[in-house]
């Protein structure tokens, strides 16, 4: 029988494309800190680090899709929270610290519309999957060999 990491493999192929993308980005931001060799703050030397975990993680589990290991979505699961924990870090530093988002004032207001977004669906599908009892999502399914 041959080892599975997703039930459908489309949703393998988009995760396994998603993760060549990510590794390949964060590599070449890698690269380019390193060629730029600028560490002038603490929050130079906590992106360069936060840009270099998830390239090695993503890497890490990128090689273990392709070897088929049923871990390899908890890895690409910390890998995309430790994107959304990066992003929020330097979102949350750039409104609350700094206080200078950009020229434009409504940027203070457009920039968390898509994390409310998310956390909307996701209430959402959290509300319908209480009041039902229907079958659990392709996402619960994550990980489970069949």
């Amino acid at each position: 029988m041959k080892r599975k990491v997703f039930k459908y493999k489309f949703i393998y192929w988009i995760i396994l494309l998603l993760n060549i993308i990510i590794s390949i980005s964060f590599l070449v931001g890698v690269n380019n800190r390193i060629d730029t060799k600028d560490f002038e703050s603490i929050l130079d030397v906590f992106s360069f680090t936060a840009v270099t975990l998830i390239s090695i993680l993503s890497l890490i589990s990128l090689v273990m899709l392709i070897r088929k290991n049923k871990n390899s979505t908890i890895v690409f699961s910390v890998v995309v929270l430790l994107i959304l924990l990066t992003i929020s870090v330097f979102l949350s530093y750039s409104i609350f610290v700094v206080k200078d988002f950009g020229e434009n004032k409504a940027d203070f207001y457009t920039a968390p519309i898509p994390y409310l977004i998310i956390f909307g669906v996701l209430f959402l599908i959290h509300q319908y999957k209480s009041k039902d009892n229907f079958e659990y999502l392709e996402i619960e399914e994550i990980g489970k060999q069949s």
